[in-house]
């Protein structure tokens, strides 16, 4: 092919149209997703990429490993990343555990026991899992490359919210920040949990008349606040399961950013359109660093299956929204 494969790339997202739509209605998503995301992945990897091009040159003097003034940039650019947009901080975890563990040199082989022994996430077992699991708090919490990361980008993010403050009140830290924890909505959303959040809000509506008459009791008071941060525990298990069994496994950092956005957007309590260019954006990486897995067969299929449900729903919500039709009642 006469095109590169960055150029491809860049060609499907410029010309995008869901990259575009979003930007005409006035938000700055595909900027934001775009410049922070990428150029942190972009230096977090940088030393990756070039131990792979050296071993495949025959040279040997990079192992790999990132170096401090490496990873106190890409923790520059994750808290810039956090504050212009809260959802990158669900990669925190991921960059600290790539960090923690230095590439691996050279594919998986089929037949190398050792290397499958090492690159085998135990899933399944419950003991080993645990034993994992104490493992990794070491290893982030008490090795010197995490814990600048850490440190880097919740110093350069606390410094970009206490100047937002500052300059423009406490409204930047509600509107900013607190507002994502709490924040449930049933309309224009593709979220499993609409429904829920639908009668939710009703029996809020019924509680809050019931009060205002004087009838309220406790059981029929229900926060939809508190609902909001309930829904956030499942997602901070998915993140924290794949952050250490999928970033460190021979370099996938890519494919580990791309699953945990797809997790997370997929289980969240609100997802608009903009949500799923979260996720788009990261697609290229999961080539890069996976091999051909833009041509995989189950990954055309899953996309038509997910374009197909997408189009089901916003005909559902615009007959329901627009034209008043009861779509959300089961007969």
């Amino acid at each position: 092919s006469w095109l590169s494969v960055e150029m491809v790339d860049a060609l499907l997202w410029l010309y995008n149209p869901l990259a575009i739509n979003i930007c005409t209605r006035g938000s700055s998503e595909s900027l934001m997703v775009l410049l922070p995301v990428l150029l942190t992945f972009w230096i977090a990897t940088t030393k990756a990429r070039q131990q792979t091009s050296s071993s495949d040159a025959g040279g040997t003097s990079n192992d790999g490993t990132a170096t401090y003034l490496q990873v106190l940039l890409t923790g520059i650019c994750h808290g810039v990343a956090i504050h212009s947009k809260l959802y990158p901080i669900i990669y925190s975890l991921s960059y600290m555990a790539y960090f923690a563990t230095p590439p691996r040199s050279g594919p998986i082989s089929a037949g190398s026991k050792a290397t499958a022994k090492t690159t085998t996430f135990p899933w399944t077992n419950p003991i080993k899992l645990f034993r994992l699991a104490n493992l990794w708090i070491g290893r982030l919490l008490f090795s010197p490359k995490p814990l600048l990361f850490l440190v880097t980008f919740l110093a350069s993010f606390g410094f970009l919210t206490w100047l937002a403050v500052h300059i423009y009140g406490d409204i930047a830290l509600q509107e900013g920040l607190l507002y994502h924890f709490s924040r449930v909505d049933h309309r224009h959303n593709y979220s499993m949990y609409w429904y829920w959040i639908y009668l939710a809000r009703a029996r809020t509506a019924d509680a809050a008349m019931a009060s205002a008459i004087g009838t309220a009791t406790s059981s029929n008071l229900f926060s939809l606040a508190t609902l909001g941060r309930l829904l956030l525990i499942p997602q901070a298990f998915l993140l924290a399961f794949s952050s250490v069994g999928m970033a460190p496994h021979n370099g996938q950092l890519g494919l580990t950013l791309f699953v945990q956005t797809y997790l997370f957007v997929t289980h969240n309590k609100v997802i608009t359109a903009q949500y799923f260019t979260w996720y788009l954006c990261l697609l290229p990486l999961c080539n890069s660093t996976s091999g051909d897995v833009l041509k995989s067969r189950r990954v055309f299929k899953s996309s038509i299956l997910l374009i197909a449900s997408i189009l089901l729903w916003l005909g559902s919500a615009y007959g329901l929204e627009m034209q008043g039709l009861a779509f959300h009642r089961v007969v």
